[in-house]
């Protein structure tokens, strides 16, 4: 009798579910068999070897006899002792044999128990949280009458056609496209982004619930999947499983994404027909959302979703994420506690994909972890951090107790030798702290850099008026003192030539009471004419000032000169800039976390690269001054991403929104003019006087400062810690 306290296996008599039904699925040479179990719905994927040793499972044969059985049969692919011991308990967690203690009332209510137990524990994982809802079987079968004829070759000729063709459209206005979103961007984007979003997602489960259904498959449950509180729909389409042409599964797989890439193609022909406003605005939404996403999730193998079934189905190895884990964690016992390690299934090229496989998603899981923790911590205050709490402990803690139970007590089937756990463990900690405290971190500062005039001589207006006529060319070299831009203001002229006529006037009227001896309306005259020649110097010099005039040798530098003309200009208003070749500098903006750094360096030298040039040609530089103080303005328009810079900016109107804001007292052209949308550190830097004849104002390129004396792991420790405080304390303040 199998006692499931003890394990002893090999006098236990087992025996196979009635409710089991195998497929056999093949390729090339391998086989091995999809087992349904028709009581839960669930499927299960197991080898040749396995099904041959399960299928000798009849409740009166014992594990030892199966087992010499299925050497007999086997031969040279037989099992031995552990890894028989090893299919039985897996069999009997799965719920595919039945023991003798299993088919007890007492059994079966305490096996209840404990699964009531594990969804009642599921319910209390905030991180993901799976609320079913309905069977919509009945539903989707009356959506696949409708809707079907597109799972067909006519239907992938009308899918590749508006596909190839929405994104053709969408090629031919990428950079209009992509200067749209950047300027356009408020946090209201977040809201219709998310719309759009949910809307996709429901199309997506629905493509693979009318796919599942057109092949045969049954939709036995649909409901809401919480990601961090984040509601997404989900399927249950796992009847596919059962499909034999492994073509029918993966098209289930990749109907979602291949329907949104549908609606995004629809989508790029109305952006591109549409005109500015919100029915172009919510089509780029539909257009980011349902590429952007099904990119990084949808279509990542890395992860259990859509691109992992498709890559498990093309290469013919089932149960490939299960696999890679098993191979993962029987190479941690083997290199933490000696013990022997696991062969898998697999062979040849099959068995590299599985180990490559379980090493890359243990990688990409660890990245979702911490981007999932860090993006709980910033949600909703107080939710978050209690978010964040589950997550360290199912996903830290959990590990950890269950290592630690492993390393004291060991398990049923395995002992762990402790003294190899401790030795392993301790050279493990002193290689890592070797790496992270005592090599010096390779990192350096870096910051986007433009090539500016130094010094550059900005030309404003200094009155109000029409630019009536423009005397130079953007490029052309002018003197002190050319005229540059001549305006017209008609109410100056007119008040001038008025007081002209008065002038003149008041000198008669003098010249009649001098003759006249008339002496108190003679000193009244007097006195008027004397204001009416103060004001005339005044509208002179008003006067003087509409003719533009250059304040220093040099180059112009004004792009838009041509649509300068019957413009009008506000005083202030920029019209061009003068700056002399040769005399160049160049601007980085560097994070605020670098500045002190900056600062305590001895060394100000620093080396740049020129977009545009070799990348291997590295110019010397030399800091000239470094502003404490970050800004969100622009010192150059290069910097700016809707530009082609590398920088993230936004209209600071849709910023700065509140009218009691500083920004509102700012003059217009700063108010309306683009902001960062993280601030910066103004950074001079003087360059040789061969580079500043050889480059060009305006270029780009980045600054490379090396030789940062601090170790690898205060460098992470540092960066990390100001990024979680940055988070949390903008949204709980702590």
């Amino acid at each position: 009798m199998l006692n499931e306290q003890t394990f002893e296996f090999g006098q236990a008599k087992l025996k196979a579910k009635q409710s089991l039904r195998f497929s056999m699925r093949q390729s090339g040479e391998d086989a091995w068999y999809m087992v349904e179990d028709e009581a839960t719905g669930k499927f299960f994927q197991i080898g040749f070897p396995q099904y041959t040793f399960l299928s000798l499972l009849n409740g009166r044969r014992t594990v030892n006899a199966a087992m010499m059985r299925t050497a007999s049969l086997l031969r040279q692919d037989a099992f031995d002792e552990q890894q028989v011991a090893n299919i039985c308990k897996w069999s009997i967690e799965a719920g595919l044999v039945e023991t003798e203690l299993s088919g007890s009332a007492s059994r079966r209510a305490a096996k209840e128990s404990q699964e009531l137990l594990q969804k009642s524990v599921s319910w209390l994982n905030p991180i993901t949280l799976k609320v079913p809802l309905f069977q919509p079987d009945r539903l989707v079968g009356w959506a696949t009458r409708l809707l079907g004829w597109l799972v067909s070759p006519g239907g992938a000729i009308l899918w590749t056609m508006v596909v190839c063709y929405g994104f053709f459209q969408l090629a031919l206005h990428w950079k209009v496209f992509v200067d749209s979103r950047i300027s356009s961007f408020s946090s209201l984007d977040l809201f219709w982004f998310g719309a759009a979003w949910l809307v996709l997602k429901l199309i997506h489960e629905a493509a693979h619930s009318i796919v599942c259904k057109r092949y045969g498959g049954r939709v036995r449950s649909c409901g809401m999947l919480l990601l961090l509180l984040i509601p997404l729909p989900y399927v249950d389409v796992t009847s596919s499983w059962s499909f034999q042409n492994k073509w029918h599964r993966i098209l289930t797989s990749a109907a979602g994404m291949l329907a949104e890439l549908f609606i995004a193609a629809i989508a790029c022909c109305v952006w591109v027909d549409a005109s500015p406003g919100p029915l172009q605005y919510h089509a780029g939404n539909l257009i980011i959302a349902a590429t952007l996403h099904t990119l990084l999730f949808n279509a990542n193998p890395l992860m259990r979703f859509d691109g992992y079934y498709m890559l498990s189905d093309w290469l013919d190895i089932p149960n490939l994420s299960t696999h890679g884990k098993q191979y993962l964690k029987s190479a941690f016992k083997r290199i933490y506690f000696g013990n022997k390690p696991k062969p898998i299934i697999e062979t040849g090229w099959r068995a590299l994909v599985v180990k490559s496989y379980g090493f890359l998603a243990m990688l990409w899981f660890g990245l979702i972890v911490v981007g999932l923790s860090l993006g709980a911590s910033s949600l909703i205050e107080g939710i978050g951090l209690l978010i964040l709490a589950s997550a360290l402990v199912l996903w830290l803690l959990v590990p950890i107790a269950k290592c630690t139970k492993y390393f004291l007590l060991g398990s049923k089937l395995e002992k762990p030798n402790r003294i190899w756990f401790v030795t392993a463990a301790s050279l493990t900690a002193l290689l890592i702290g070797g790496f992270l405290f005592i090599c010096p971190s390779p990192s350096v500062v870096t910051a986007p850099i433009v090539v500016d005039y130094e010094p550059l001589s900005i030309i404003r207006s200094e009155i109000s008026g029409f630019a009536r006529e423009v005397h130079i060319k953007n490029g052309q070299s002018v003197k002190q003192g050319d005229l540059l831009v001549t305006l017209e203001n008609r109410e100056i002229a007119n008040e001038y030539t008025s007081l002209l006529i008065d002038i003149r006037i008041s000198n008669l009227r003098i010249n009649t009471l001098l003759k006249t001896e008339e002496i108190g309306s003679l000193k009244l005259e007097e006195e008027s004419l004397q204001a009416s020649m103060k004001r005339k110097a005044e509208l002179e010099l008003l006067l003087s000032k509409l003719e533009i005039r250059a304040d220093r040798d040099g180059d112009v530098l004004a792009l838009e000169l041509d649509a300068l003309t019957d413009t009008y200009l506000n005083p202030g208003s920029e019209v061009l800039s003068i700056g002399m070749p040769g005399e160049l500098k160049a601007i980085a903006l560097a994070r605020q976390q670098d500045l002190q750094w900056l600062e305590n360096q001895n060394n100000d030298k620093v080396e740049l690269l020129i977009f545009g040039r070799n990348a291997s040609e590295i110019i010397p530089g030399r800091i000239t001054k470094v502003d404490p103080r970050a800004r969100d303005d622009l010192p150059h328009e290069a910097f700016a991403a809707s530009n082609g810079g590398t920088l993230a900016v936004v209209p600071r109107d849709q910023m700065e929104s509140d009218p009691n804001s500083e920004a509102n007292t700012l003059p217009d052209g700063i108010r309306n003019s683009m902001m960062l949308t993280a601030p910066r550190i103004p950074i001079e830097i003087e360059l040789s006087t061969q580079e500043r004849h050889s480059l060009i104002a305006g270029q780009t390129g980045t600054m490379f400062i090396s030789n940062r004396n601090e170790t690898i792991g205060r460098y992470l420790v540092q960066n990390f810690v100001r990024f979680v405080r940055e988070n949390n304390f903008r949204t709980h303040g702590l």
